[in-house]
């Protein structure tokens, strides 16, 4: 059976704000391929948009202006901005007032033209997008299907009733599956540390500080398995990363080295999610939450990282939201199962099951607090199959394990 070797590939710290994926997730799915450089630059074409913006700039943009804008290239901006003899229109990114929002929890994170070549490698991370065809995955689909169209205008049309950067519940559920999915063997022990060393608060330096005996923790358990060159070389690379980060140690704290680059990809993306508070979002101090303690304990191992996503995934996503929740019914189950195979089906009508039970889930979930869990999925389609095999249809990965689904109609024959 093949290793998943769970640690995001190319984690560097232009992977802070999740919300951009959105953008992401919706250029990857109006083409069939792309290269990496086309995607790459069209991406950067939609969200680095720039408009005229209209005094009075309010307090929050203010702030942002003056502690975010201070690279030479912002300075008219910035200036325009904050004198407040000036009553001009001024032209500025769409994303900085999307990232002035006290509603969204880190104003970090800002696209920049520069750093064009990173930001895919997210989107590929996360299996949202396929490498090498640049083409949109049906998790990706998934992850649209949650969002609605008035975000995804908003990156190209100033809205700031609806701010695409900000990450609902529907979001968070695909996108923490997605991370923890990708991430476990960074994420878990990381996040089990910060709650065992540090009482509440921490700084991005203490964080990155655990991280060197971790990432050799994952280069010591996968080194004698069975794994393809591709994977040798990603275990070569960790090594290396941790002996760059351990090098830091006592030195100057610049913001702009290894350990930055590799905690941050880790620490940002789960204050969108709401597992991680930013006391103050214009600065990289943490504070551990309830949601954090609660993930941790459901979820309790690397090692049970597939049992976790497959029973205790949407149980712990709904106690660390304080959601009163309760089972669903094999009846809202087959209902929410069967119109998220319609979404999600491919031309042939096909889809894969655990794109079908995630989104099912996130939608029970967020909207009737019912809870579907994968594992019950696929135990449920099976019984579901041999009730009405007119109902759906299933077909086997070469493992003989149930990969992917077709529902043949909208609901099954019931028994008189």
């Amino acid at each position: 059976m093949a290793v998943k070797i769970r640690v995001l590939d190319s984690a560097n710290k232009t992977m802070q704000r999740l919300g951009y994926l959105k953008a992401l997730c919706a250029l990857v799915n109006e083409t069939e391929t792309s290269n990496f450089a086309t995607l790459a630059k069209r991406f950067m074409g939609r969200v680095l948009k720039s408009a005229p913006y209209n005094p009075p700039f309010d307090e929050p943009l203010k702030e942002y202006a003056r502690i975010r804008l201070t690279d030479g290239t912002y300075k008219e901006v910035r200036k325009k901005i904050l004198d407040a003899a000036q009553q001009a229109p001024v032209s500025i990114e769409l994303q900085d007032i999307y990232l002035s929002d006290p509603a969204l929890p880190s104003s970090t994170g800002k696209l920049v033209e520069r750093d064009w070549r990173h930001y895919p490698y997210l989107g590929t991370s996360l299996d949202l997008i396929k490498k090498g065809t640049y083409s949109g995955l049906t998790r990706s689909m998934v992850l649209l299907a949650v969002t609605p169209e008035v975000q995804l205008k908003a990156f190209t049309d100033l809205d700031r009733a609806n701010n695409p950067l900000l990450i609902s519940d529907a979001h968070a559920l695909v996108l923490l599956y997605c991370m923890l999915d990708n991430d476990a063997e960074i994420v878990f022990p990381l996040f089990t540390n910060i709650l065992a060393k540090y009482s509440g608060a921490f700084i991005e330096r203490q964080a990155s500080e655990l991280l060197p005996e971790i990432l050799r923790g994952v280069q010591r358990k996968f080194r004698n398995a069975g794994i393809p060159l591709e994977d040798r070389e990603r275990l070569s690379a960790l090594a290396k990363t941790a002996d760059t980060i351990a090098q830091w140690k006592g030195k100057p704290y610049s913001g702009g080295g290894a350990p930055q680059a590799m905690v941050r990809a880790r620490l940002e993306p789960y204050c969108d999610l709401g597992f991680i508070d930013k006391p103050r979002p214009d600065r990289y101090e943490y504070q551990t939450t309830h949601a954090m303690c609660t993930l941790i304990e459901n979820w309790q191992s690397v090692e049970r990282t597939d049992e976790f996503l497959q029973d205790s995934y949407f149980k712990t996503f709904s106690l660390a939201r304080n959601i009163a929740s309760q089972p669903a019914t094999d009846q809202e189950a087959t209902e929410a199962l069967s119109e998220a195979g319609q979404a999600l089906k491919s031309t042939l009508g096909y889809s894969p099951i655990v794109d079908v039970g995630l989104l099912a889930g996130i939608r029970l979930l967020t909207e009737k607090k019912r809870i579907l869990e994968l594992g019950r999925t696929t135990d449920l389609l099976k019984k579901l199959q041999k009730q009405d095999p007119t109902f759906v249809r299933f077909t086997v990965d070469r493992m003989g394990v149930l990969a992917y689904v077709k529902f043949l109609k909208d609901a099954p024959e019931t028994k008189s």
